[in-house]
Formats: structure tokens, C-alpha cells, sequence
């Protein structure tokens, strides 16, 4: 796997990293005395406030706002539509396919496929708070039906097996416990000649474990349990899947990442940011730049996964 520029606080490209960006345009404003999480204060009426065009419904957090202003309508980690035009470009897609999308979000992806190729996808997401807004989203783009998005439980995931043709995830695994379980309980919903497209963090060697590490699982919103890639070779070769791909998507994803950071920041310094948005935004920059750092140290990678499922049936068929 490729390391990237260990710079702690710069960017491949020697600018400041994002999180470096944001400290400095932060402290542009006086915060409070004996305040120090109230954030900026609110902008005066020039014009540069946050403000939603009308009411917000109940899922219109104002940390899910600011998800997918950093990353895309209807998406909440790196990526956007065009990324994931790339990775599924692998399955092949046509109408008469069926996917399952396990840790979904708000479900950009699953709409995506849904639009572009007439799919059904069934989107499934850990997080309650996700999977309802997620779901809003597809019926406000009147995919509710095409493309719905459910609350599950990754431990106690079950499907009516050989059902679906492809099962594709997006940095989701990590955060599993059982992943040989849950990894056969995937291969059990995929048709024979099924296949199976995943994006992870994963370690840089086995049962690694760093200080920097350590920083980064710290402040995850669920524990990180990360793999590193060999275990999900192994894992996978002993459900008799085809592995395809394993590569290292690490580059790329940083990529995404400290763009879009920058971007976000450069708007920022246009427009300022309400008081009542500040909390939400320090943590997310926290959570990305700690993410970033595991990166940057090499301790931590992202891979991508193809594999298929052999079609058994025709093999038995023919003995």
C-alpha cells in the first residue's frame, strides 16, 4: 500500500491541512469570555448567516446540514455522486438487479444507483438518526420505494438468502465487531455469481496499534474495529469468495477528504457561522482532521474490496 506525505499538520500539496485552515480562520473572532465552546459570535445582517430557507423538519439536524454541505446533498462521508459512478461501474448494473446497501447514511449512493441504472436497492444503516433522515431523503426524491433507507442492526443482520445480486458498503465495516459472522451472514443474501464492492478503514498491519491510533478511536461516535486488509482476505477466501480487487484507496480518499475541507472553509470565510451551528462544526473538524492524522502517520489506510460469489449451483449442477 502507498504511504502518504506524514506531515502532521500540512497537506500533501505543503499547505496548511484543513483542520490547521479552520484553527486560523477560527480565532479571526473573539469568542466570549469564559466561553470557549460558545463559537463566533452570530454575523450581523450583512447577509453571511447560515440560515434554512424554511422550517426544519425533525431529521434537519444541524450536524446533518453541515454533512452535507461539506460532502454533498444526501451524502455524509467522502465521495459524491461521482465517486460512487466509479466504484459501481464494477457491478454492472441494470434494472433487473438488485442491491443491498449496508451502512448507507443518508443514503446518496443507494439513490444514486437506484436513478442511474433503475436498480432497487434496499439501503440499510446503523445509525437511527441516519437511516431517518436518509429515508426522508428518498421519499422527498420520490425514491421511497426504489430506494428506502432502514435502521438495522449490523449483529443481528438477516436477509432472505441468494436474494440479491450486489451487497455494497462504504466505510461501515470497521465499526462491526464479528466480522467473520457478519461477513457470512453477507455472502448468505448473494445470489450464486453475486458480488460484493466495499470501501474500509483498515490498519496498516495487523493488530497494529499507535498513539496516533489510539487519538484517532478515541473520539469516533462508535468504537473503531478495524481490520487490516489481510483479514479480510483470509475472511473472505474461507466463504469460498472470489476476490477480485483489494487495493489501497488511500490516496484517493485523503484526497476527497482535505478538498472538500477546503472548500467548505473557503465558504466559510465568506459567510461566517451562526453561533448555534459552531459545537457541531468544531466537532466534525475534529473527527475528520483525527481521521486525517491516522492517515497521515501511515497507521491508517482505506482498501477497496470486489469479490464475487462462485455460482455453486451450476458447479453441482454439472457433477
Amino acid at each position: 500500500m502507498s504511504a502518504l506525505d506524514a506531515k502532521g499538520s500540512e497537506s500533501q500539496a505543503g499547505k496548511p491541512d484543513f483542520r490547521a485552515r479552520f484553527m486560523a480562520w477560527w480565532n479571526g473572532y473573539e469568542l466570549p469570555a469564559g466561553s470557549p465552546d460558545a463559537g463566533p459570535p452570530a454575523p450581523d445582517a450583512d447577509g453571511h448567516g447560515v440560515h434554512y430557507d424554511g422550517p426544519k423538519l425533525q431529521w434537519e439536524t444541524v450536524r446533518l446540514k453541515l454533512a452535507q454541505e461539506v460532502w454533498g446533498e444526501g451524502f455524509c462521508s467522502p465521495g459524491g455522486a461521482e465517486h460512487i459512478r466509479n466504484m459501481v461501474k464494477f457491478f454492472a448494473l441494470d434494472p433487473s438487479m438488485s442491491v443491498l446497501d449496508l451502512g448507507a447514511g443518508l443514503g446518496g449512493a443507494s439513490r444514486l444507483m437506484a436513478q442511474d441504472f433503475g436498480v432497487w436497492v434496499k439501503a440499510l444503516e446503523a445509525n437511527k438518526e441516519l437511516a431517518e433522515a436518509g429515508d426522508a431523503l428518498s421519499n422527498k426524491a420520490g425514491l421511497g420505494n426504489k430506494a428506502p433507507v432502514s435502521h438495522f442492526d449490523p449483529a443481528t443482520f438477516e436477509d432472505k438468502q441468494k436474494s440479491i445480486d450486489c451487497v455494497f458498503s462504504k466505510e461501515s465495516f470497521f465499526t462491526i465487531d464479528d466480522k467473520p459472522d457478519f461477513l457470512r451472514r453477507v455472502e448468505a443474501v448473494m445470489k450464486p455469481r453475486g458480488q460484493l464492492l466495499f470501501t474500509d478503514y483498515v490498519l496498516a498491519g495487523r493488530a497494529l496499534t499507535s498513539p496516533v491510533l489510539e487519538k484517532w478511536a478515541e473520539f469516533e461516535p462508535v468504537t473503531p474495529l478495524p481490520w487490516a486488509a489481510d483479514d479480510y482476505k483470509e475472511a473472505l477466501e474461507a466463504l469460498h469468495l472470489d476476490i477480485r480487487i483489494i487495493e489501497d484507496h488511500t490516496e484517493q480518499f485523503h484526497g476527497m477528504v482535505t478538498r472538500a475541507w477546503a472548500d467548505y472553509i473557503e465558504v466559510l470565510e465568506g459567510r461566517g457561522v451562526e453561533a448555534a451551528d459552531a459545537p457541531a462544526l468544531v466537532d466534525e473538524v475534529e473527527l475528520w482532521a483525527r481521521r486525517a492524522q491516522a492517515i497521515e502517520a501511515g497507521d491508517l489506510k482505506v482498501c477497496r474490496i470486489h469479490a464475487l460469489k462462485r455460482d455453486t449451483d451450476r458447479l453441482m449442477s454439472s457433477w
